[in-house]
């Protein structure tokens, strides 16, 4: 777990070093991106889940966009939230960063809103990238060290009948 939590503070500061020095990628670095970020490190082994997630993610993302289209008042923002909690609900999404980036074009105030959802998107793909990578490493040390200890007792007759 301690590696991952390195990959994962590696990936949020290299989004944000690139959401800072490009302007084409501003929104690529979210907050709430740390939240996902922790959420799918514990979920590694759920990958259905994980996609779903996304899913939910890019789909509230663009309710966010559209109402906030409409308007950028708070009754707009009222009714983002209440479609995506409902949404959240309905779908059994079960991840509360699913609210938090349906807000973000209510912070943000990009002048491309419909750019949110495919930003949201490329963020998230990208962050599965270092953890598969990472557990596919784990997976490996794992069956280095189980093979380890398989052979000990191995070594340890073969010292014996030396």
């Amino acid at each position: 777990m301690l590696l991952r939590s390195f990959v994962i503070c590696g990936y949020l500061a290299a989004a944000y070093w690139i959401s800072a020095h490009y302007p084409i990628f501003k929104m690529v670095f979210y907050p709430t991106l740390g939240a996902f970020s922790y959420l799918f490190m514990q979920r590694m082994d759920q990958m259905k889940d994980i996609r779903r997630i996304i899913i939910g993610a890019c789909i509230s993302t663009g309710i966010g966009a559209f109402f906030y289209t409409i308007s950028s008042g708070a009754l707009s923002l009222l009714a983002t939230a209440l479609v995506t909690v409902l949404l959240i609900q309905w779908c059994k999404w079960n991840a509360a960063p699913i609210l938090a980036v349906s807000l973000i074009p209510y912070f943000a105030r990009p002048e491309v809103v419909w750019v949110l959802p495919l930003t949201v998107l490329a963020s998230l793909l990208c962050l599965l990238l270092p953890l598969w990578l990472i557990g596919k490493l784990e997976l490996l040390l794992r069956k280095a060290a189980q093979a380890r200890l398989a052979a000990a007792p191995l070594r340890a007759a073969a010292k014996q009948d030396v």
